[in-house]
């Protein structure tokens, strides 16, 4: 399955929003949607796209895994309020933790983190709002990962032969599938996001999981939390 790229050079991003509000309102049609925020760079977007194509038909979760930044939960919801957009913060951490202990390779810890967001966390919020879809962040770059088998992104489905509506019970939309991470900034830019929301440091999907060698503990988890609060402030400081 291949997609149409949409280059950051050639990318309108007002035409590239008017399409998009467009798209998300007719797939949601009468009902309402649920937008994935993790307070990265795509999936941030996502729901400043989403809200503005939707206002109160969007309900917008952040999933606290236990496996985020310092603060992150928090500090994303009031970035978010600050632009009017509601966000609830779910408490999912034993979950999460639960679902990756004993677990040392990373494929599987990334294949636990899916299953526990997909499968449990969002399939629940999903059937409880009578929400008709999920909307994400997924970007091209991360189904290109996934089909070349370079990285399993946690948010790619259809693309390796799985159909969310019969794995999860719902609909998944992805508004961003046609750029690339410069292009999905350029896109928050035009949105209004603030600039610590569309230009900030990438980072991976399982989360500090990803940065923990071995099982994946609470104990481990704060101390890359704190050892990833040092290398973002250094990393601040370059002109790079």
């Amino acid at each position: 399955m291949k997609y149409r790229e949409i280059k950051a050079k050639n990318l309108n991003p007002k035409t590239f929003i008017d399409e998009k509000v467009r798209e998300i309102r007719e797939i949601t049609g009468d009902g309402i949607a649920i937008s994935a925020l993790s307070g990265g760079v795509d999936s941030s977007v996502v729901t400043a796209l989403a809200h503005r194509a939707l206002g109160r038909k969007l309900k917008t979760y952040f999933i606290d895994n236990g496996i985020m930044r310092e603060g992150e939960p928090k500090r994303v919801k009031a970035l978010f309020a600050e632009l009017g957009i509601p966000v609830t913060i779910v408490d999912a951490r034993k979950a999460f933790f639960s679902a990756m202990k004993g677990i040392t390779d990373p494929e599987m810890k990334r294949e636990a983190i899916t299953q526990t967001f997909y499968k449990k966390v969002f399939r629940e919020l999903v059937l409880k709002s009578k929400a008709t879809v999920l909307l994400q962040g997924t970007i091209l770059t991360d189904i290109e990962e996934t089909v070349a088998g370079i990285k399993r992104q946690h948010n790619v489905f259809e693309q390796i032969g799985i159909d969310p509506k019969k794995a999860f019970g719902y609909k998944i939309s992805e508004p961003l599938i046609e750029l690339r991470k410069d292009g999905v900034r350029k896109v928050g830019m035009a949105l209004g996001l603030q600039k610590t929301l569309f230009d900030r440091i990438p980072f991976p999907g399982p989360a500090l999981a990803a940065r923990v060698i071995g099982e994946v503990t609470p104990m481990k988890i704060a101390l890359v939390r704190k050892a990833t609060v040092i290398v973002e402030e250094e990393l601040g400081k370059t002109k790079a």
